[in-house]
This record gives structure tokens, C-alpha cells and sequence, in this order.
């Protein structure tokens, strides 16, 4: 069974998802987690390290090396083609290949499609992705989910969250209001099974994620 988390960052998605897998180390389920999204495949992160030249730089450097690329639209461009492919690649081989070898148990995914449009969207500032051709062949190679999860919480929770954590870079707030925006306008049109509200304790969430595969708690 492939079961997909969505979410922004701090929804609690890795919570979630290391209470499943206890879950499964519990009741002897066999089980795989893969993360991935645009950007993030094992392709691409291989190149990006042969190419990247922000290695020993402050985070205020890196902030900026970033920046310059994603105001280049050719390196943008290039950017989206390559993960777009790779997505083709991996999505529709690799996870394939793990939904059947784990037909017993779990292929759980953190962050997938619906997170890359978003990601994708907003970032890559690409307000047409429903009519390019390379997501049109990203949506007819990826694997569909047996039980897709969205989490939702506030963007206010979501950046108080992070700086709880203490990240490095997060997005700002209004950043995460257009993504959350993005990511309700999917929900409207079914792109998750079920949406389960964070905001409620964790134990709670959780009950409801084993609920929605079908696992009793």
C-alpha cells in the first residue's frame, strides 16, 4: 500500500510519520519511507552537488547564491526540465517497483505530487503548470497514492513552528499563506483522500491517519 503525507513545513508530517512507522515496527508491518519532491530526487541532488558552488558559505550567502539562480530563467528553466524528467523517472519506475515489493506492507511517502505542484507553483513562480507538457507527463507516469493524506494548519502556526525548530531559511508569511492557498484550491478538487486538522494533539492525528489505511489503533 503506497500512502502519501502532504503538507507545509511543520504540519507534522515527520510526527506523523515516525508514529506510523512505530506503529508498523509494533505490529511486525513491513515498511519503506521515501521523501521526495522537485529538486529533491536522488538525480538531481547528484548533479547539484557537482555543481553547486555554495558548499562552505554563511547561510546569508547561500540565501543570496540561491537567489541568483532562480532570477536567471535560463538556470530556472533548466532547473524545471531536469526535475521534471527526473520526477517521470523516479516516481514512475522506483515507486513502481517499491509498491510491489512492499504489496504487504507500506511505501509511505513524505511530500509527493500535489507538494511538488505547490513547491513548483509558487516557487519556480509557474503560474500555468497544469498546461505544460513535462507535469502532464509527471501526472500520467507517477504512482497514485492508496491513501493520500493532506495536513493542514494555519500559516501563522506553520512559521512558529519553524522557528521553533530553529530553522535556518523559512518562508515568510505571506509566502506560506499562497501556499496554503495553493494547496486548500487542491483540496477542492479531491487531490487528497483525506485531510486531517493538526491543530488537534498529536495522539488525535494519529488515530486518524491509522483510521484513514485502515489499521486499527
Amino acid at each position: 500500500m503506497v500512502v502519501s503525507f502532504s503538507g507545509i513545513d511543520g504540519s507534522g508530517k515527520t510526527t506523523q510519520i515516525n508514529l506510523l512507522t512505530d506503529y508498523c515496527d509494533r505490529q511486525g508491518i513491513k515498511y519503506i519511507k521515501k521523501w521526495s519532491k522537485a529538486r529533491g530526487t536522488p538525480l538531481i541532488m547528484f548533479v547539484k552537488k557537482l555543481v553547486r558552488r555554495d558548499g562552505g558559505m554563511a547561510q546569508e550567502q547561500k540565501e543570496e547564491y540561491r537567489e541568483a539562480i532562480y532570477s536567471s530563467s535560463k538556470k530556472k528553466n533548466l532547473l524545471f526540465i531536469g526535475s521534471m524528467l527526473d520526477l517521470c523517472l523516479y516516481w514512475g519506475i522506483t515507486f513502481r517497483f517499491l509498491k510491489w515489493r512492499y504489496r504487504k506492507g507500506l511505501v509511505i511517502l513524505d511530500r509527493y505530487i500535489w507538494d511538488t505542484y505547490v513547491e513548483v507553483s509558487n516557487e519556480f513562480q509557474i503560474k500555468d503548470l497544469d498546461k505544460r507538457f513535462l507535469w502532464k507527463m509527471v501526472k500520467f507516469f507517477y504512482v497514485k497514492p492508496d491513501v493520500g493524506l493532506l495536513l493542514t494548519i494555519p500559516a501563522e502556526e506553520s512559521l512558529r513552528r519553524d522557528l521553533l525548530k530553529g530553522e535556518l531559511s523559512t518562508d515568510a508569511l505571506e509566502f506560506k499563506k499562497a501556499k496554503i492557498d495553493t494547496y486548500m484550491a487542491l483540496k477542492e478538487e479531491g487531490c487528497w483522500d483525506v485531510c486531517i486538522d493538526t491543530m488537534t494533539s498529536i495522539e488525535q492525528s494519529h488515530y486518524d491517519i491509522l483510521s484513514a489505511i485502515g489499521y486499527q489503533a
